[in-house]
């Protein structure tokens, strides 16, 4: 089943949200039953004050997760558009989540899109609000 998540930020991100959200991030997502690696389906997942990469692991992970407080873009002067491919993979539930905290550390400065819909966030939703407090009211951006 194909799932993709997108989300659209600007080049720089604000260093202490950032910081924020990747320790949410880590915090979250060792109590999450589903087997996460580093990069390319080795090592162990990065949650520093500078970026946050995590993917599945080897057959059942589609794309590593990757957001960093500063990235340059392929189009300057435009937003950054960046994505992760899940194939609703296990670490499809962890994307979500790290996507909730994001946009709830980082507000409107990022934009977060799904090929899922609204309804399918719920578990993430409830996975942040039970371990983090926050996360209920997130609610996908439409695609501008």
């Amino acid at each position: 089943m194909a799932r993709t998540h997108y989300w659209r930020r600007p080049e720089q991100l604000d260093a202490e949200a950032f910081a924020k959200a990747s320790a949410d991030c880590k915090l979250l997502l060792a109590g999450v039953d589903a087997p996460l690696s580093g990069m390319q389906c080795e090592g162990e997942p990065v949650f520093t004050a500078d970026e946050i990469i995590f993917g599945g692991i080897s057959g059942y992970a589609c794309e590593p997760f990757i957001i960093r407080i500063s990235e340059q873009p392929r189009h300057p002067g435009r937003p950054l558009l960046s994505y992760c491919k899940t194939e609703n993979l296990p670490y499809d539930l962890c994307v979500k989540c790290a996507l909730v905290i994001l946009k709830h550390r980082l507000g409107e400065s990022i934009s977060v899109m799904s090929d899922a819909e609204d309804s399918d966030w719920a578990d993430a939703k409830q996975l942040c609000l039970s371990c983090l407090g926050y996360g209920a009211d997130f609610t996908l951006d439409t695609d501008e």
